[in-house]
């Protein structure tokens, strides 16, 4: 999902204004994978491709067009309620081709893909339709943080960004204080995407596990030593036992599968309910953490945290 803001054009969409702070600074200069953008004024109308909805929302910035999540069509994030509504921007459809005509008819100001996998093949084209902001080396590497300044640095808001980046910051850091159990637990975290296809993250630096090592925690040695290129056997997938698992399901269907294997129900994590299993939005969520998500994935986490923290139970 992405956004884009209607900073103050007359747009009904949901289109906010940037309140009482004035977007200022112009032209502002961004540096990236794909040389520098120059953007001129303060944005009107901004095309998201990467979830940079959640920074222009701290923001109090409405999306004009946003890439529609496969398991969330109709737009509604909860951890939007209350800051913007999406109803009444474009939703693009980003899993394929993207649709070039389209982006280009919604007159965009600006076009922000600080983590579009797949921007190597479009850049050119899209910075012919609007000032385009890419990722600073590849995709996927920088934290939300990081992204959440580059965000706030193209529409004129570094201040208020940062005060945003603060307070989901203290969100974690009250969330380890409240929970300090957690410090050198282990986890896991794997998505269950097609019938015996287990993906997991073995790789410490990933951003999507950036969180749990705020609070304290360490990717789980087991994984590190079993998982090979992101994927591990169903018969060992016993090696995903850590004081906190987690793993996601692409399906309703590959949930009751694999709730009903007998390996994984003899996990120990699993019998001693220290397993968190969620649905493909959710470890959508995981998977690319944001300035807005992040609070929200912690209030699903929470109690099966504090069970692995030994808060409860």
């Amino acid at each position: 999902m992405t956004g884009a803001a209607a900073c103050g054009d007359d747009n009904d969409g949901g289109g906010s204004s940037t309140g009482g702070a004035a977007a200022a600074g112009f032209p502002v200069e961004i540096k990236h994978a794909f040389g520098t953008t120059t953007i001129s004024k303060a944005p009107t109308k901004i095309i998201a491709l990467s979830y940079e909805e959640d920074t222009l929302a701290a923001l109090g910035i409405t999306p004009i067009a946003y890439a529609e999540n496969p398991y969330k069509e109709d737009g509604e994030f909860p951890w939007l309620k209350g800051k913007i509504d999406l109803a009444d921007s474009t939703a693009l459809d980003t899993s394929g081709d993207l649709n070039l005509e389209q982006i280009a008819s919604l007159a965009p100001d600006l076009i922000l893909a600080t983590n579009f996998y797949g921007l190597e093949d479009y850049y050119e084209r899209l910075s012919k339709i609007a000032p385009t902001v890419a990722y600073e080396t590849e995709a996927g590497i920088a934290t939300w943080q990081d992204v959440s300044k580059v965000i706030g640095k193209a529409v004129g808001r570094e201040a208020d960004t940062a005060a945003a980046i603060a307070a989901t910051e203290k969100v974690i850091s009250d969330t380890a204080a409240k929970l300090p159990g957690l410090k050198d637990k282990t986890f896991s975290y794997s998505f269950y995407y097609e019938s015996g296809g287990l993906a997991v993250i073995d790789d410490p630096e990933t951003v999507a596990i950036q969180l749990y090592g705020q609070l304290g925690m360490k990717l789980s040695p087991k994984v590190t030593a079993s998982v090979v290129d992101r994927s591990l056997s169903m018969e060992k997938i016993g090696e995903l036992d850590a004081d906190f698992l987690m793993i996601g399901f692409a399906t309703d269907e590959l949930g009751a599968e694999m709730r009903a294997n007998e390996l994984y129900k003899k996990i120990p994590a699993v019998v001693d309910g220290r397993a968190q299993e969620v649905d493909a939005f959710t470890a959508g969520a995981v998977n690319n953490p944001t300035i807005l998500n992040i609070p929200w994935q912690l209030e699903q986490l929470e109690p099966t945290l504090a069970k692995v923290a030994g808060a409860t139970g």
